[in-house]
């Protein structure tokens, strides 16, 4: 940051400001942080690490709940929904002008 006045700041002061990049940084951060998120969604339930749960065999009773189709189904539409978003952020972040 320069020691000029805020009005009197040129294009390029506010291009080296990390004022101004840090948020552009944080949310590339957080989308890609969606993104792994949701494609954890979209592939454990599919996987053993989800029929070999420890946290299922605490309520036996419910296993037939845990390890249905329709549940795992569900939790992957979660993860493609939250694909799409992050997706579509990332889009808009690459085709938005800088101001």
């Amino acid at each position: 940051m320069t020691g000029t006045p805020r009005h009197l700041r040129t294009d390029r002061d506010a291009e080296r400001s990390p004022r101004r990049a840090r948020p552009l940084l944080t949310r590339i951060v957080i989308e890609l942080f969606c993104i792994e998120v949701g494609l954890i969604l979209l592939v454990l339930p599919w996987t053993l690490l989800w029929d070999n749960n420890y946290f299922f065999s605490l309520q036996p009773q419910l296993s037939e709940f845990w390890l249905s189709n329709e549940l795992r189904g569900a939790v992957s539409g979660v993860g493609l929904v939250n694909l799409w978003a992050a997706c579509r952020e990332l889009a808009r972040m690459a085709t938005r002008r800088p101001a």
